[in-house]
């Protein structure tokens, strides 16, 4: 990841290769879901013990809500409880003003603003440089598991620097209580690797879950991590799929331009229905228009890496393409896959059984719903178990990119949709 957004949060032969892409020119198809907003902020708010210790951290810097940007959300429901919380992950981009990295959202505001409670608590938050034990430096994202898990990946950066080793930890979130903590060997991690997006795949519920797989994009190297929970071991997959295309390192957002050169920086799973044999992770690069996948089977064999870019036999790119960058993607049961597409402010939904090409792209964001920049994507179940909903966390990037972060505008937008 390029030092600027890192202040943003760190088959076919080639005669029918050449023929689908010529088909590629059709548009896409238009299909508005309806997508409602959960919460939305102005500026992000954290709940303090009373207004002199907000008033404090104000007065030494270590809170500024004009420079907060939150880049995920995760919903989360407990069938058990009834529960039902949102967790959001703000990346510490800033040497200060960032007083916590990952909070739940509370039922009381300030100023319209909901107000964000650090998780699992303050202590986990504060003096993250001390890089104790119990300690979370940097969230970028999160994922919630069918175990009743929060998976986290903690960077380990502050403001682009490396602070501390990186860390996969996990929480129950019935008791909130650290259930399991991987830091990942200095050898893995050469002080380059930003461990930006974690994904859980639970091969099944056998002795409380163990058999549980975390791949995680790291968007700087740019590589992908893969951590076994069962062995309690991780390896590095090196590949040319997972590098950025320099024709698309150029983003131009609501008329600003900026330059990124950001590798693999998100991945989605196909359903858990294709078989351990059958199962993808589908991935891109964000400065790139292409999509790949992979047979997590491949991945989940360190043999299969034991050298750097040895096995690129594993991987396969589509031949088709986008017309633009997209940051994240998420896919659903039924093996559609979501993502976001760059300067069009839109959400898109494609079927990997189809070839990769525009026409083929389904539009589901209706024209009067731009999406900025969606930086975080999910699809969950519905909690009453019927059906899927897909989570979109928006943020107004090129506001914080140029200073135009302010009280006055809503920044950040998170937004639910019923799926078919």
């Amino acid at each position: 990841m390029s030092s600027t957004f890192k202040t943003f949060f760190k088959g076919l032969i080639y005669l029918s290769m050449i023929s689908v892409l010529k088909k590629s020119s059709a548009s896409p198809s238009r299909s508005n879901y309806d997508f409602k907003i959960k919460y939305q902020w102005k500026q992000i708010e954290y709940k303090f013990r009373d207004e002199q210790e907000r008033s404090a951290a104000i007065a030494n810097g270590s809170f500024n809500a004009g420079r907060l940007q939150p880049t995920d959300a995760q919903y989360t429901y407990d069938a058990y409880s009834g529960l039902e919380r949102v967790f959001i992950a703000t990346p510490r981009l800033t040497p200060t003003g960032y007083p916590a990295t990952l909070g739940v959202v509370t039922h009381e505001t300030r100023d319209g603003n909901p107000i964000i409670d650090p998780y699992p608590s303050w202590s986990w938050q504060i003096n993250p440089e001390e890089c104790r034990y119990h300690r979370i430096v940097s969230v970028y994202r999160v994922w919630a598991d069918e175990c009743n898990r929060l998976w986290v990946a903690d960077t380990g950066f502050v403001a682009g620097n490396a602070t501390c080793l990186p860390q996969i930890l996990a929480f129950d979130l019935r008791t909130n209580q650290l259930i399991h903590k991987y830091e990942v060997p200095y050898v893995q991690v050469r002080n380059l690797s930003l461990y930006i997006a974690p994904m859980a795949e639970v091969e099944d519920f056998a002795n409380n879950c163990e058999n549980t797989w975390i791949y995680v994009p790291d968007t700087d190297t740019p590589s992908l991590l893969v951590y076994s929970l069962k062995l309690n071991d991780s390896w590095v997959v090196l590949d040319e799929s997972f590098t950025a295309d320099p024709q698309y390192n150029t983003y131009t957002i609501e008329g600003q331009t900026f330059r990124f050169n950001d590798g693999i920086f998100t991945a989605a799973l196909s359903p858990k229905s294709d078989g351990p044999s059958k199962r993808k992770l589908h991935y891109h690069a964000m400065s790139n228009v292409k999509e790949s996948w992979v047979y997590v089977k491949h991945l989940k064999n360190p043999r299969n890496f034991d050298f750097p870019y040895c096995s690129p036999q594993l991987f396969y790119t589509y031949h088709g393409r986008r017309k633009r960058q997209s940051p994240t993607e998420a896919a659903d049961r039924k093996g559609n896959i979501y993502f976001s597409i760059l300067t069009e402010n839109q959400l898109v939904k494609w079927n990997p059984s189809t070839a990769y090409i525009e026409s083929n792209f389904e539009i589901i964001t209706p024209p009067s719903l731009p999406i900025l920049f969606a930086s975080g994507l999910k699809v969950l179940p519905h909690k009453d178990g019927k059906g899927e909903v897909l989570w979109v966390f928006d943020v107004a990037f090129e506001r914080s990119q140029t200073g135009n972060l302010n009280g006055s505008t809503v920044n950040f937008r998170l937004f639910e949709a019923w799926l078919d």
